[in-house]
């Protein structure tokens, strides 16, 4: 289980600890061939969420984030999604993202899922309903696509989240919860 917390990790310090472990022991990388699918940038993709009726119980809530190819070309998606919480003025808001299985669903680990055009890849999302004294309310998600520097940003309102916490799975190429 990796945890990150938002103000202590910057995306450029995750970014390049991906990068570094990535090309661990290579000494050349290839470069990726005219016909390879290239991975799938912010630009390329959409994002939204969708709730699922069997992902509420015992003080946790979830919902599937889904990231749909709305680019003309094939792209990888390699990873879990980087994530911030914004309030209603679009203040960053303090997060931890808990990488791994969440209360609904089994973290199906890292793995290449190629999206044509048009086909979607879907990580669990899940968080606590408040219980103690220590919570944000969001209304916005960011959404950084694994492998890219810039996010999207969508509208989330799901009341307080406990701890600060958000835990989410990698991608799979279906819905897991």
């Amino acid at each position: 289980m990796q945890v990150f917390t938002r103000k202590s990790v910057g995306l450029s310090t995750v970014v390049a600890a991906l990068v570094v472990a990535g090309s661990a022991g290579a000494a050349v990388a290839a470069a990726p061939s005219a016909s390879a699918p290239q991975r799938c940038q912010t630009t390329a993709v959409s994002v939204s969420l969708r709730a699922l009726g069997d992902q509420e119980g015992v003080g946790n809530r979830g919902e599937d984030l889904v990231l749909t190819n709305t680019s003309h070309r094939v792209c990888d998606v390699y990873g879990y999604p980087g994530l911030a919480l914004r309030n209603a003025k679009h203040q960053i808001l303090p997060i931890k993202v808990v990488w791994g299985s969440t209360y609904f669903a089994a973290d199906p680990r890292p793995h290449t899922i190629t999206l044509k055009p048009g086909q979607s890849a879907y990580a669990d999302l899940a968080w606590h309903m408040p219980y103690g004294t220590k919570s944000v309310t969001p209304s916005y998600l960011e959404v950084t696509p694994p492998n890219d520097t810039t996010h999207a940003t969508i509208r989330f309102a799901p009341g307080a989240i406990d701890d600060d916490t958000l835990l989410v799975t990698a991608f799979s190429t279906h819905p897991l919860g």
